[in-house]
């Protein structure tokens, strides 16, 4: 996936290096970052976190073995160097020595980081009493799959501690992703005697939290999550991530007003404040497969080849481009851009009336009756719709009716599948184009009930090899836009807005990351 990366300049690239080597004086929380969370994080256990607020709590709370750059590339952290064997099946990591837990408050711990907390770890992501949702990214490790359906103990893992500074990860396939991987908040150290000790509560309370990374935990209240360092100017030495209550005030005044350092804006606003652009929204009409007309493909064919007659579509053109895909730009499968190799999905459908003629060969003028185009209130998109249902009025000769409901309504009946024709958001929330396809199935969207569509996508999830992978998740996208399942029309803009001064911050709206390692604050 894509990291989107505020750079520094080398004055304080200097800084960060400062500071790594441990040359800094206690970290007042002078600096300080807010950022607003839907809701104030929860659990700090990193082998569970999963909700975006948790997941980015962990990021800057805990150290890997690695941590990614602007460029999603490993850098060491926690270890100082690793090796790969040439097959690719075998890599070992060197900790850096002397490294420690902090307790809460900053405060020092006897326990030390070590390689047996690393494979502790990965005995608690493939135990089945975890659930952790990291273990499908790591499920080339050399028994995890025995030991996740409880087939074996965890010393058929293949993770080991050759001795106390040396962590070693045998896999049973190459996975040239891997090392990446490592970077992910289940891949962080848990040392096994203090969580022992918690009796349950690991990651739940300040208690019962240790922090391995640069950050630790300062406050935890219902008010928000505090974490500081200790770190010489201008680095930022406080991270707050609370909720906003209380406030309507837009994206760009929250940062203006110093509400907050950074926000989300799904707005076309004007704005002077530097922006980094993103799409994790793709908005398609999608077609309810279980209705008795638009089971028929070649309807579905017809009305997709018709409405790609409709040309230009009025929107707002700062807020909503042309998609090129149901898969946004920006998302990667391992290493590869998954847009740039699956190229354009669309597919070349013969004339809509010649589909629509074949079509009525099955459908009847009673299947037909009562078809409408679900559209949600406030999207701004309505205009779109009504463009495309008067093409198909006047080829096809369709009279379909445009119901616009409130967005809550909307994503109710969406999830009940009270639909035969929808304009809906398709979100990318993971950064996975795996799991955006995953969205459509006998139970998703469209409910599209195909074994061969199931096998793809199976196949792909068990495949560890980067470009294979991409190409059979391609498959399934071709698929779906060949059945007319779903027709992609805009790529919702989005982004980021950054306070004036902030430099070296490190930003995946997919991960989520939002991480603090490298930022300053002029």
């Amino acid at each position: 996936m894509k990291r989107l990366f505020l750079r520094l300049a080398a004055a304080m690239l200097a800084a960060a290096v400062l500071f790594a080597s441990g040359g800094c004086a206690r970290g007042s929380g002078v600096n300080s970052f807010t950022w607003f969370v839907e809701e104030i994080p929860a659990n700090l256990d990193p082998q569970i976190a999963a909700n975006p607020e948790d997941v980015i709590a962990c990021k800057n709370l805990c150290g890997g073995l690695v941590r990614l750059d602007a460029d999603g590339a490993p850098q060491n952290d926690l270890c100082e160097s690793w090796s790969a064997s040439p097959d690719g099946l075998t890599y070992t990591f060197k900790l850096k020595p002397g490294l420690t837990y902090k307790a809460a408050r900053g405060e020092t711990t006897p326990y030390a980081i070590t390689a047996e907390d690393f494979v502790f770890a990965f005995e608690r992501v493939f135990s089945p009493q975890t659930r952790s949702p990291y273990a499908v990214e790591f499920s080339a490790i050399e028994g995890a799959a025995e030991v996740l359906a409880g087939l074996a103990g965890p010393d058929a893992l293949g993770v080991k501690a050759t001795d106390s500074l040396t962590v070693v990860f045998t896999l049973s396939e190459p996975d040239d992703s891997f090392v990446a991987k490592l970077a992910l908040p289940g891949a962080m150290p848990c040392d096994e005697e203090f969580f022992l000790s918690t009796g349950g509560s690991y990651g739940l309370t300040a208690e019962t939290t240790l922090s391995s990374g640069s950050f630790y935990l300062y406050n935890w209240t219902s008010g928000g999550l505090f974490l500081r360092r200790e770190a010489e100017p201008p680095l930022v030495d406080s991270l707050r991530l609370v909720q906003n209550t209380g406030s309507a005030q837009s994206a760009n005044d929250l940062v203006l007003n110093e509400r907050c350092t950074a926000a989300l804006d799904d707005t076309d606003g004007a704005t002077a404040l530097r922006s980094v652009s993103y799409s994790d929204t793709t908005w398609c009409l999608v077609f309810n497969t279980r209705n008795a007309a638009l089971s028929s493909a070649l309807l579905r064919q017809s009305l997709v080849s018709a409405a790609g007659q409709a040309g230009p579509l009025a929107v707002n053109g700062a807020l909503y481009r042309p998609a090129g895909g149901l898969a946004p730009d920006g998302l990667t499968v391992g290493s590869i851009d998954y847009r740039a190799a699956a190229g354009d999905p669309a597919p070349d459908l013969p004339g809509a009336y010649a589909l629509y003629r074949a079509a009525r060969e099955t459908v009847t003028s009673a299947d037909l009756m009562g078809v409408t185009v679900l559209v949600p209130a406030g999207a701004g998109l309505t205009g779109a719709v009504q463009t495309i249902n008067s093409v198909w009025q006047r080829e096809l000769s369709l009279f379909f009716s445009v119901e616009e409901v409130p967005a809550e309504e909307f994503e109710q009946r969406m999830d009940a599948g009270d639909y035969t024709i929808a304009l809906a958001p398709v979100v990318c929330t993971d950064g996975s184009v795996y799991s955006l396809l995953r969205s459509f199935g006998p139970d998703g969207l469209g409910g599209y009930d195909d074994a061969g569509y199931e096998t793809l996508l199976a196949q792909s999830a068990a495949s560890n090899a980067s470009a294979l992978r991409c190409e059979l998740l391609a498959q399934c996208e071709r698929q779906l836009l060949a059945e007319c399942v779903a027709m992609p029309l805009f790529a919702q803009q989005k982004r980021l807005l950054v306070a004036d001064g902030v430099e070296g911050l490190v930003f995946d709206p997919y991960g989520p990351v939002l991480d603090l390692t490298w930022t300053t604050k002029g």
